[in-house]
């Protein structure tokens, strides 16, 4: 009985130095900044108006990010590291207990991450960021797995982390030294230092497995109002067409002429914003 014993140990105590181990921070960049994308969030006449942070989860383009993030957007562009610009086609589905969204993007063969086994984030597990805070793209910060934790009001289960986030990171993807996603930045406590917190990858995954077949009610939610675009010098309307189809967004001449109540004859200007029927799922 004693081998089989030693042999458990062993084993245990390899797992728990793995889980442990410090994250090789520039690897783990390297490897995970491609799949995180900065959220631009924009009003009815395409002012921004704030911006968070998202990440891939699968290579046609479904973005992960925080609830709260895109409760009230009414255009959400995706912006990645290498300066692609991704408008999200539609809200897939939400978890508002767990503050989880599920964007979609018109996009193929992109770089995206992998969710850590589940409960494999325990207290003093070295973990890594990747997120915008103020904007910041690609922003790089370190921490551990503080403690996991159940809030009374909503009833709620987060992990406490000590890697540093700001106004900005929600929707950050939390990596441990695999660059799996372990946990989704969510929100901070001001009052307090280093008091962080984030959804675990559990809740993710679970929404994920929910949501995996396209045909269901909850993943035909579309964007809540029309994205606009600005006329750009020498546009027409089938030019403006033309560009908004290399975006991933199908608008006709005749649908955004109808959409913004121009007769034939009208004359468009550049600077002149126009309304452009969202894309349909």
């Amino acid at each position: 009985m004693l081998q089989p014993l030693l042999l458990f140990l062993f084993a245990t105590t390899s797992f728990l130095q793995a889980a442990n181990e410090a994250p090789d921070l520039r690897a783990l960049a390297k490897q995970t900044r491609p799949a995180v994308y900065l959220l631009v969030l924009q009003d009815e006449d395409g002012k921004t108006t704030g911006a968070g942070t998202g990440f891939l989860v699968s290579s046609d383009g479904l973005l992960v990010t925080n609830q709260h993030v895109v409760a009230e957007a009414h255009t959400i562009i995706a912006k990645a590291e290498n300066g692609g610009l991704f408008p999200v086609t539609k809200i897939v589905a939400t978890d508002l207990p767990n503050d989880l969204a599920l964007l979609q993007l018109n996009a193929k063969n992109l770089p995206y991450l992998t969710l850590a086994p589940d409960g494999s984030a325990e207290a003093g597990t070295r973990i890594a960021i990747i997120g915008s805070p103020l904007g910041l793209e690609g922003t790089l910060t370190e921490g551990i797995v503080s403690a996991r934790r159940q809030l009374p009001k909503p009833p709620r289960d987060v992990l406490q982390i000590s890697a540093p986030i700001s106004q900005g990171s929600s929707g950050s993807p939390v990596l441990d030294s695999q660059g799996r996603v372990i946990g989704v930045a969510s929100f901070l406590l001001q009052d307090g230092q280093a008091l962080n917190f984030a959804s675990p990858s559990e809740k993710l995954r679970r929404l994920l497995g929910k949501n995996s077949n396209p045909a269901k009610p909850a993943a035909q939610a579309a964007l809540k109002s029309p994205t606009t675009y600005t006329v750009q010098a020498g546009d027409t309307l089938r030019r403006i067409s033309r560009t908004l189809e290399k975006r991933g967004v199908s608008a006709t001449a005749e649908q955004i002429r109808t959409l913004n109540h121009l007769s034939t004859n009208s004359i468009i200007r550049p600077g002149q914003i126009l309304q452009i029927p969202p894309t349909q799922p």
